[in-house]
């Protein structure tokens, strides 16, 4: 009987070591399939089968299998989600770059002209339609987006929205007719319709376009800083079905800056600002969206900046990424950089229209072209230029009032050279 016991019982371990090694090579799971009531009821742990000598089927035990099957899946779902978002981000960047089909994200401007050798975006159609500039700002929490925002307000004389506050107030307006609407989705949390979003942006930017016109001060023709948008890719796509006949947007500012200095900074805020969402939690979560899916849109606009240029051999659309952890004067610096790059298209298309109003044709006949921006509303434009076979350094002062940027003084010389 003992006899006939161990033979069994060495059957019963070669049946089970074959199939367990067949089990293994198949990628199935032996506890669960044959075991599958005692690995519920009884809090069955898988652990490696051991055959004797200590070998494990072929030299691999269960869970390292398990660890790499799950590994495999992982980097398959990564590629799968990396080429999804590949295809997102040139899918958006083309559907702001129609060529030939309608207006692209940057509105009616022209591709770029040269002054004197002097790259520069002609924005004179943008004043001839009352088209809005536009440049986005975008970063996390904690960036430094209000902050520079603030002091772009004050040097340049831009206008800052916020389309978070414009849906606040819209909920609040007296005879706005989504106001119900933006309450409702408020109060519960939803997103607003992205068109009712855009719909009080324009007014609001109509409202203040319209403020220098009414009084005779001010400024015209000035940058609207819109603070938070595109979020996401539906936000660009909305932006392209209603925005491109009244705005042309110019570029992004982007703040750059890792999570434990934002992380940092929001914990500083908290102490002052009394703001709900200044705490760690919130700042995460919103760090998170930011990453997952405003960082998409980021590289969705430098991919509109790359076809562009492989288009027209220059871009009109500039997205400028900033690094936002030093101090606030050195992100200011940057900014102010980035800045003086936009404003100096409207420097350019006022002096160039000018020129061209006294006769001359040819931008690139001017030599030594040099544009300096001082304190965001005033400008000087220098350079040679040959008159009744002269050649002399003009200076030309510019400034920015009610009616755009405008010729306030002109100083010409010899030429040293």
């Amino acid at each position: 009987m003992k006899a006939l016991i161990k033979a069994q019982a060495a059957v019963s371990m070669a049946i089970m070591s074959s199939i367990t090694t067949a089990g293994v090579a198949r990628g199935f799971n032996f506890v669960n399939h044959f075991l599958p009531g005692i690995s519920r009821s009884r809090g069955f742990q898988q652990v490696p089968l051991q055959l004797r000598g200590g070998a494990s089927p072929n030299n691999r035990s269960f869970s390292s299998l398990l660890s790499l099957e799950r590994a495999s899946a992982a980097v398959t779902m990564d590629k799968t989600h990396d080429d999804r978002e590949a295809n997102e981000i040139e899918e958006a960047a083309r559907t702001c770059l129609p060529l030939h089909k309608s207006l692209a994200i940057t509105g009616s401007i022209p591709p770029p002209r040269s002054f004197g050798g002097i790259s520069y975006l002609d924005t004179s159609s943008l004043d001839e339609k009352h088209s809005h500039r536009v440049i986005f700002v975008l970063g996390g929490p904690g960036a430094g987006k209000g902050t520079q925002s603030e002091r772009i307000v004050d040097i340049y004389k831009c206008v800052h929205l916020s389309v978070g506050e414009l849906l606040r107030s819209g909920a609040d307006k007296e005879g706005y007719e989504h106001a119900d609407l933006v309450k409702e989705c408020l109060v519960k949390g939803k997103i607003v319709p992205v068109e009712v979003s855009l719909g009080l942006l324009r007014i609001a930017m109509d409202e203040k376009a319209n403020e220098a016109l009414a009084d005779g001060e001010g400024y015209g023709s000035r940058i609207f800083l819109v603070d938070g948008f595109p979020r996401n890719f539906d936000n660009v796509n909305g932006w392209m079905k209603h925005m491109p006949s009244y705005t042309a947007v110019l570029g992004a500012l982007v703040y750059n800056c890792p999570m434990e200095v934002l992380e940092k900074r929001i914990l500083s805020r908290a102490e002052t600002s009394g703001r709900s969402d200044d705490n760690l939690e919130s700042a995460r979560k919103r760090f998170n969206t930011f990453r997952k899916e405003t960082q998409p849109v980021v590289r969705a606009l430098e991919r509109v900046e790359q076809l562009q240029s492989d288009e027209f051999g220059g871009s009109q659309l500039k997205v400028v990424n900033i690094d936002a952890t030093g101090t606030v004067e050195d992100v200011w610096k940057a900014t102010e950089s980035a800045m003086n790059s936009f404003v100096t298209n409207d420097v350019l298309t006022a002096n160039a229209l000018l020129l061209k109003k006294e006769g001359h044709e040819n931008m690139n006949a001017f030599k030594n072209v040099h544009v300096d921006i001082n304190n965001g509303v005033n400008a000087v434009v220098t350079c040679d230029r040959e008159i009744d076979g002269v050649v002399k350094k003009e200076r030309r002062a510019l400034q920015h009032g009610p009616t755009g940027w405008r010729c306030v003084g002109v100083e010409r010389h010899r030429s040293k050279e």
